[in-house]
């Protein structure tokens, strides 16, 4: 018995089933992560409202807060103060710290450590957050939120009965510029051998919910209980997988190098005030604060008496299902898993053939159609961000209007993949085209659940969908004929689209289209996702089904690519990320710039640098150009190395100098590779440069960031005989004159990270 093709009523119903399941999954999946709703001041558990009257006390005028400096020794006597008045003792931990990647950097920093005792002398829970922040703004939510966060914890925790494990608070000192004072607690502090499992808060943004986006190398435990106290979960091994192939890290990172378990916690919303003057006060989003915290304290209360494994507790495979509550199942059973859902789906797909034939030809064009439709996904995404690149600039592929944006990228890719599957499907047998695909699913969850088990979940629960499927497909179909099948094509459709569609929102929400990666990785899991429409993309008589789709979605990429294009580049809520800078080089000529050729500055900006303003390199150490033009010199104070000591030894100068920058916000040490520099030591740490590290350009990098630079001392070991050069740029604020040139940005523009500064540049001789 074949398939009756001639009666399609069953057939088109279906494909606009399948339609709108995918419609109304990605709207729901959506609005399932928007952040929750606060709490208010008068609640019993946590509440982001009075979270966020403390954070406005710690921060006081929302100056920038660097480490090391003036504001954040105020910002840091506010946190102390608000610990005491809830009743801790709080042990400021003074230190030097350093780090070796990508630029050797080292710094004076001051953690801040609180303990709530147990009344057992068991392991403690460790709570981390930062209070530095980056100097070009004040770090409301990267990371004040996180401060706020662990002093409503505090406050909350002295109202708890004495519990048996112990708690530490520990605010940490220079984490933006390389987490050093996380280094320095894991180093030195008394308290970091008693540790048990750390849980860091961290933001990536104004708003958003809370993810629990990283986690140790084996805390199966710890997620454990993350799923079972979490009120709104938002957490996946892809996400932990994707961080760890990515650069980033964050306090734990030195936790977990120390051999600590731990989970991280962040929000990642609206971007683009991610490390600016934006990351205020005002423009955090309470529910995002508000998860944070929920997180956190329930975690915390669900842990204070309970007994702690002692070091690793394997790892998991898990998801949040839509926030309502997280799947999950130990990473080495997930071969087995992917392999039973395999077999089932045989053993389906061989009891459903005894009552509906199809081809072998059916079911590999039907694996066909799954590869091609992934890589018509990517291609079309990468083709779409080349075109728009083309029209809008490089520097904004992708312009703001992000509704737009979305359905622009979603139709193309929908659009060609389906065109693409009518190609390969032709006349096929739709029930043969469904076995191949679900045969290719099911094939990449064993693949991944062997290789990269993390984001193996994606394919194991549509592939386990599946198993159960075809045998309810052929017990429907008995008894109610042909319509029955609609729970082949529609049941795995919805689990897949339940597991992947919060995927596609967080690639939208944390790299976003603007980055090709982003739009790539967004048309790759569309494409994965419209092989659902493979089986039922069959040339038959349901051409107005399929007529209408093609119509729709090649209407909706058209409106939208125009609304898109017309869309500004950027916007008040989307700034550019533009920098204004003085350079003061050794023989006093002076340049401003901003902006590069790749990411121009707005005609404000660029008639303020002068009429003589063009793309230039500017920096000795970098090649990089930017848009500069000469101005004249500020003569800014310049910082020096004083030799005090000078011995040979029998290969190498032992250089011993001292660092003269008084009101430097900091120095950095550039050594020409000619000097054959092997190490440097700083305030007892000892920095190897031997295999080529910290190289900047030419030279050979130092920086030491904060006000405690100058004065301290530098000790060079340099296999060159003969006397060096060293360049030695001293880190400051703007002259007068350039702040004007920063002053012209208008809203659609906005310092980020280091922010605007002055670079004077001057020489020693070593």
């Amino acid at each position: 018995m074949s398939l009756p093709l001639k009666d399609q009523t069953w057939y088109g119903k279906t494909f606009l089933a399948l339609l709108a399941l995918l419609m109304i999954v990605a709207v729901v999946a959506r609005w399932r992560l928007e952040p929750i709703a606060p709490a208010d001041a008068a609640a019993q558990g946590f509440s982001a409202a009075r979270a966020k009257q403390v954070l406005a006390t710690v921060l006081g005028d929302e100056r920038p807060h660097p480490i090391d400096s003036v504001a954040e020794a105020g910002v840091r006597e506010r946190i102390v103060g608000a610990l005491d008045r809830i009743g801790y003792h709080a042990d400021v931990q003074d230190a030097t710290a350093c780090r070796e990647i990508p630029v050797h950097t080292c710094a004076r920093v001051r953690n801040i450590v609180a303990l709530r005792e147990g009344t057992t002398a068991g392991r403690a829970i460790l709570l981390s957050a930062h209070y530095d922040s980056v100097p070009a703004g004040p770090g409301a939510s990267d990371d004040g939120s996180g401060v706020a966060a662990l002093l409503e914890i505090a406050r909350l925790l002295k109202q708890q009965p004495p519990s048996k494990n112990p708690v530490v608070l520990l605010f940490t000192d220079g984490e933006e510029p390389g987490l050093l004072g996380a280094r320095a607690f894991m180093a030195e502090h008394p308290l970091a051998s008693k540790i048990a499992f750390a849980i860091n808060l961290e933001a990536r943004g104004t708003s958003g919910q809370s993810a629990m986006f990283e986690t140790g190398d084996a805390s199966g435990w710890l997620i454990d209980k993350y799923a079972a106290s979490a009120k709104r979960p938002l957490a996946n091994s892809l996400l932990s997988t994707v961080y760890k192939l990515m650069p980033n890290d964050t306090d734990l990172s030195v936790f977990k190098a120390h051999g600590l378990q731990g989970l991280n916690f962040a929000y990642g919303e609206h971007v683009s005030y991610y490390h600016t003057p934006a990351d205020t006060v005002q423009e955090l989003d309470p529910g995002s604060l508000q998860q944070q915290g929920d997180n956190a304290y329930d975690l915390v209360l669900s842990l204070l008496d309970t007994d702690i494994p002692a070091g690793a507790s394997g790892t998991r495979v898990y998801t949040d299902v839509l926030g309502f509550f997280v799947v999950r199942w130990p990473t080495e059973y997930s071969v087995g898993i992917a392999a039973v859902a395999l077999i089932g789906l045989a053993l389906g797909a061989w009891r459903l053939r005894r009552r509906q034939a199809y081809s072998a030809g059916s079911v590999v064009l039907g694996v066909l159609c799954f590869v091609v439709s992934i890589f018509a996904g990517g291609l079309a995404a990468y083709l779409l961000t080349t075109l728009l690149a083309m029209v809008n600039g490089p520097a904004s592929a992708w312009h703001v209007d992000g509704l737009f944006n979305r359905l622009l990228l979603w139709s193309v890719v929908l659009l060609v993949a389906f065109s693409v599957q009518r190609l390969f499907a032709r006349k096929s047998d739709p029930i043969g085209l469904a076995v191949g695909v679900a045969l290719a699913w099911s094939i990449v969850a064993v693949a991944l659940a062997a290789i990269l088990p993390g984001p193996s979940y994606l394919f194991i629960l549509p592939a386990a969908a599946f198993a159960v499927a075809f045998p309810l497909a052929a017990l429907a179909a008995s008894r109610f004929g042909d319509a029955g099948y609609r729970v082949l094509f529609l049941v795995p459709a919805l689990v897949a689209f339940v597991a992947v569609f919060p995927a596609i929102h967080l690639i939208e929400i944390m790299i976003g289209f603007g980055a090709l990666p982003g739009a790539l990785a967004t048309g790759m899991l569309l494409g994965l996702l419209a092989t659902f429409l493979a089986p039922l993309s069959v040339k038959s008589q349901v051409v107005h089904s399929h007529r209408y789709f093609r119509y729709a979605t090649a209407g909706v990429a058209t409106v939208s690519a125009v609304l898109s294009i017309q869309a500004s580049a950027y916007t008040k809520a989307q700034p550019q990320a533009l920098d204004v800078m003085y350079f003061q080089d050794q023989d006093g000529a002076a340049t401003a710039f901003a902006g590069t050729p790749y990411s121009p500055p707005p005609p404000a900006v660029l008639r303020a640098l002068g009429k003589d303003a063009a793309p230039k390199q500017v920096l000795p150490w970098t090649r990089t150009r930017f848009y500069a033009a000469a101005t004249p010199s500020a003569e800014l104070p310049t910082a020096k190395l004083t030799i005090v000591d000078e011995q040979r030894t029998d290969d190498a100068r032992e250089v011993k100098t001292r660092i003269d920058a008084d009101g430097a916000a900091g120095v950095l040490v550039l050594v020409p590779n000619s000097a054959k520099l092997a190490r440097i030591k700083f305030d007892g740490h000892a920095l190897d440069y031997a295999s080529g590290k910290s190289q900047i350009g030419d030279y050979q990098a130092f920086i030491c960031r904060g006000d405690s630079c100058s004065g301290k001392e530098l000790t060079f070991s340099l296999r060159a005989s003969s006397p060096q050069k060293v360049l030695v740029v001293r880190v400051g604020a703007l002259p007068e004159a350039t702040k004007a040139v920063a002053q012209v940005r208008d809203v659609s523009a906005i310092a980020q990270n280091d922010g605007d500064q002055s670079l004077v540049a001057g020489e020693s001789s070593l």
